[in-house]
């Protein structure tokens, strides 16, 4: 075998090696993806605000709760450096909307929108970077079957999250907060305190969904796409990709 020809061997084996790796990231990018869009999504947060009347419950106008929510996303972005803003009723009284046991729960918050934002730019940046490199080697085979098990994961992990949701989603939402927080403060009170009056657990509920929707939707644009290349590859007439390693 000639020194050339080794090199071949060796950059299609460590492609091949490479993707299980672009599989596993493509989930964490898909659903990571989601959920960044969804937290950056003013139109998301007035959707929730006027299908669960929180104008009515929270006795604030929809002008301040888009207010609210925009804040809440620049604070989420580190464009400002509290959510907190003063706000008031139709009688004129103002007030302050949020009491400190809730802004520190939003600064729990904001750090797992942050890990979520390092979790997309680092599985971004692994798809990516396989893709081109696969790409680049003549290895289009390798890195198709790679995203299309890495469609097929993610639609498996919906489909186990999806019976979570209809089991008892209630459940889940507990277990997520005793997981993520090591404090109370995520227990509010809805007649009380104004970020759950904002957010209730309905609204939390179509999140979810949404969520999971548009990552279900991603992945099965994905799963087609790679079908359709892997069998159009195959069709006779077609060039073939070169093997990933040298048969002994």
């Amino acid at each position: 075998m000639t020194s050339e020809r080794r090199g071949e061997v060796r950059e299609g084996v460590g492609v091949r090696f490479a993707a299980p790796l672009l599989a596993c990231s493509v989930p964490f990018l898909l659903l990571s993806s989601a959920i960044r869009v969804e937290m950056n999504s003013l139109g998301l947060y007035a959707r929730g605000f006027r299908v669960y009347g929180v104008s009515h419950v929270t006795g604030l106008s929809m002008d301040y709760l888009e207010q609210a929510a925009s804040r809440l996303i620049h604070y989420f972005n580190s464009l400002v450096d509290s959510p907190q803003m003063v706000v008031s009723h139709a009688d004129g009284i103002s007030f302050e909307l949020f009491h400190d046991y809730e802004l520190i729960h939003l600064a729990d918050v904001k750090v797992l929108f942050a890990a979520n934002s390092v979790v997309q730019a680092c599985s971004l940046l692994l798809v990516v970077a396989i893709v081109l490199a696969g790409l680049s080697l003549g290895r289009r085979a390798d890195v198709l079957v790679g995203l299309q098990r890495g469609a097929i994961a993610t639609l498996v992990l919906l489909a186990a999250s999806a019976m979570a949701f209809v089991v008892d989603f209630g459940q889940m939402f507990v277990v997520f907060h005793l997981v993520a927080f090591d404090n109370p403060f995520w227990l509010l009170d809805p007649l009380t305190d104004y970020l759950v009056m904002l957010f209730p657990f309905g609204f939390w509920q179509d999140m979810f969904l949404i969520a999971g929707a548009s990552t279900g939707l991603a992945a099965g644009g994905l799963y087609v796409f790679t079908t359709r290349s892997i069998a159009g590859s195959r069709r006779p007439g077609t060039n073939r990709p070169r093997p990933t390693a040298e048969r002994p």
